[in-house]
């Protein structure tokens, strides 16, 4: 492959023939889930997180070893890369941050928050030099940086195939947006709208999760689990400290809310700590308040982006909805917003945290750049490594395992989830973003009602109030959870029908709902053909689906990941195709 305007001369004639390729390689890093995603043509090659081959959950630095990965994948020297693109504007959050800065930098932790921004639009400008460093000196593609709401809104808006839509984006902070609403069009993105820090809903989910004695930027998903337990007890003080304005706004009570301190530092008020109770600390336990404030936080925050959806609805015209940044996946807000928004179609993407920028910040530079190559949206979010059938073996060789190879693979997994055995399945390429979707995934029976408590104490070794999501052949879906068709991404949640809930218990929320994935014969064969193979057996066409991981480390990456996390849990049964491992 040869870079795009690269000249090639002929051996035996002197006319000169142009090659045109777009090569373009999008970066995030530097604050949190750093990755890369690499376009060609229009066309997505792969995108994957730093954190899956450093083994850090959350990794933030420079994502060396995924670009490596990438440029291999396209059999690319690191000279054929055109533009690189980044998911920040490093000048902007000097400006907008510095501009802030005289309204919180004296105020406590407020200069520790502002040495951050500094310290990392710092390594941001660093990029090229960085690059360089990795990939040699002869590498000089063009470096393009991208704001980071855009990139947030580009990257939705490719793997949706829509045509047009409108989008909305929610997030902690950009450079210094902390949303934006507005519309999609292959001629690029126009805004509608802004929000600006202070004024995060990103910030205000984090603070409720540092209250609740969770991990703030890591452990929002548990707030979001634990709300269905409780009541909205709350919800009037929540609804006073997030509220939208009239012209598609957020906007948060520093009265209530003092997030000048920082993500980390952020402050309930006096006020609102006499009404909900002092922090919890890690090591205690939770108790009926603590759920009422999380069922009234999350009510708040859906009410929030409901509002934004329906204003943009109304304003845009669009009959199709594309959401992304950190508040994008929140599964249950996203459910809410596709039954009451008045959108015929909505897409969350995926990949909604800082991760998915990488694949945006590239799609806004071949947009503009390269605007008369059509982009090619992905179909799929299986982007990242996979490995051979000798890769596996050579791994389990090595470390002198016991395995076989059954004639069927897919009967020989239903049969052991059917007689309750937990199975972790690794095959084909790795999973872009947070979701396991059949890829790298554990698998368990959803009828038996102990199987949720089984992998949350034995395997995954987490809380038992998580839920754990059903993966249903798409065929059936819309017999199981009502107002489902397709949801490819686990990324939405749907009632499931009354007369199902004692069918599928371990599935089943304590609230009645479900965080459906739906499974494409197309998309994912063998996955399917376990889940039919498991319906032949039980006539469920479900399965108990959960990420293969432990509880603090990311999605397994490669078979020696694999094969460790399944070792040191209390996984029963390990397949990587064809192969087949039991304890």
């Amino acid at each position: 492959m040869q870079r795009s305007n690269k000249t090639l001369l002929g051996k035996d004639r002197i006319e000169r023939k142009i090659i045109q390729m777009a090569v373009i390689l999008g970066l995030n890093c530097y604050k949190h889930d750093s990755a890369a995603a690499l376009l060609i043509d229009g066309k997505l090659i792969g995108a994957v997180e730093e954190e899956r081959f450093r083994r850090i959950k959350h990794y933030a630095d420079y994502p060396e070893k995924a670009i490596d990965f990438l440029l291999e994948q396209a059999d690319l020297k690191p000279g054929a890369i055109d533009h690189v693109a980044y998911y920040m504007i490093p000048g902007l959050v000097f400006r907008e941050n510095l501009c802030y800065s005289r309204n919180y930098f004296f105020k406590p932790g407020g200069g520790l928050f502002l040495a951050g921004q500094l310290n990392a639009a710092r390594k941001m400008r660093a990029i090229p030099r960085k690059m360089r460093e990795h990939l040699g000196s002869d590498l000089n593609p063009e470096f393009c940086f991208i704001e980071h709401h855009i990139a947030h809104a580009a990257g939705a808006y490719y793997c949706s195939g829509f045509r047009t839509a409108a989008v909305l984006t929610m997030d902690g902070v950009g450079e210094r947006d902390t949303g934006i609403l507005g519309i999609c069009t292959p001629e690029g993105i126009g805004v509608i709208s802004r929000s600006r820090f202070p004024n995060s809903p990103g910030m205000f989910y984090s603070a409720v999760t540092r209250h609740l004695g969770f991990k703030p930027d890591n452990d929002e998903y548990k707030v979001m689990g634990l709300s269905s337990y409780g009541e909205p007890e709350f919800l009037d003080i929540f609804c006073r400290m997030i509220h939208n304005t009239d012209d598609g706004r957020i906007l948060l009570d520093s009265n209530l809310l003092d997030i000048q301190r920082g993500v980390h530092f952020a402050q309930f008020s006096q006020e609102v700590l006499e009404r909900i109770g002092p922090e919890r600390k890690e090591d205690e336990s939770l108790e009926k308040i603590h759920q009422n404030i999380a069922c009234s936080a999350q009510r708040a925050l859906e009410k929030t982006g409901l509002t934004l959806a329906r204003f943009l609805r109304q304003c845009s015209r669009e009959d199709r909805l594309v959401i992304s940044g950190g508040a994008g996946l929140n599964c249950v807000m996203n459910g809410l917003i596709e039954r009451e928004a008045g959108f015929s179609e909505i897409f969350p993407m995926p990949a909604s945290h800082d991760a998915g920028t990488s694949l945006g910040a590239a799609v806004v530079v071949h947009m503009r750049r390269f605007p008369g190559i059509p982009l090619v949206p992905p179909g799929n979010m299986y982007l990242g490594p996979s490995s051979s059938e000798v890769e596996i073996k050579k791994t389990l060789s090595e470390a002198r395992l016991t395995y076989r190879k059954p004639d069927n693979l897919s009967s020989a997994v239903a049969e052991l989830i059917e007689q309750g055995r937990v199975v972790a399945l690794y095959q084909g390429k790795m999973e872009f973003g947070p979701r396991a979707l059949g890829n790298r995934s554990i698998l368990a029976d959803p009828r038996r009602a102990e199987m949720k408590g089984i992998v949350n104490d034995v395997v995954k070794h987490r809380e038992g109030f998580r839920p754990f999501a059903p993966s249903c052949l798409e065929e059936y879906a819309g017999r199981y959870f009502e107002g489902c068709s397709q949801a490819r991404y686990m990324i939405k949640t749907y009632n499931v029908f009354p007369e199902k809930r004692n069918k599928i218990p371990a599935v089943t929320h304590v609230d009645g709902t479900a965080r459906v994935h739906t499974v494409s014969r197309k998309i994912n064969p063998l996955y399917w053909e376990i889940i039919d193979a498991f319906r032949n057996l039980t006539g469920i066409p479900v399965l108990l689906n959960t990420s293969f991981n432990v509880r603090g480390e990311p999605v397994v990456c490669s078979p020696t990941d694999a094969v460790r996390c399944f070792y040191s849990t209390g996984i029963d049964v390990l397949a990587m195709p064809p192969f087949l491992l039991e304890k």
